[in-house]
């Protein structure tokens, strides 16, 4: 279940920067200026975990010729058409 952001002015977050950092241990913290949340405050292992999700997607005109035939040439795993057969999709 994901823990709900507690939002913090910054003026009160420099204020009070141990109390924040402790809480943004166990929850995400916002930091607000002008009653906008500017960025947020997490453990560095999450933040190493959300780094290692990052996804760069490009687009198929982008590609070069050699690789969109390679993509083109690709057949799936003899594994993958029986698991497609049982779902009922082959």
């Amino acid at each position: 279940m994901a823990k709900s952001m507690e939002v913090v002015p910054s003026g009160e977050l420099q204020k009070q920067f141990g109390r924040y950092s402790d809480e943004a241990m166990i929850r995400p913290v916002g930091v607000s200026r002008n009653g906008r949340v500017r960025f947020v405050m997490v453990p560095v292992d999450e933040y190493e975990r959300l780094r290692r999700r990052e996804r760069v997607a490009g687009r198929v005109e982008d590609l070069d010729d050699d690789t969109l035939e390679a993509l083109r040439a690709v057949e799936p795993a003899p594994e993958c058409e029986e698991a497609e057969a049982r779902l009922g999709r082959a």
